[in-house]
């Protein structure tokens, strides 16, 4: 009878140890993944260029346009 109970405590014992250990795994991978993301967004956020801007003129002339020169 005894023997019985401690085999039932070892098997919840086991279960909830592996379900631990399958959860801290899918934190790790979820983490990770997080990361990745966060350098990606880090990446464009640096080394991306900002898009050109043209305007054209009734002739039909393409002039390129700075937005960071100010009265020029």
């Amino acid at each position: 009878m005894i023997g019985g109970r401690e085999n039932n405590a070892r098997f919840q014992s086991d279960f909830y140890r592996d379900c631990y250990y399958r959860l801290l795994r899918w934190l790790i991978i979820s983490i990770a993944i997080i990361l990745l993301l966060l350098l990606g967004i880090i990446y464009s956020i640096i080394f991306i260029q900002p898009p050109q801007y043209y305007a054209t003129t009734t002739a039909g002339q393409i002039i390129p346009m700075n937005p960071h020169q100010n009265g020029r």
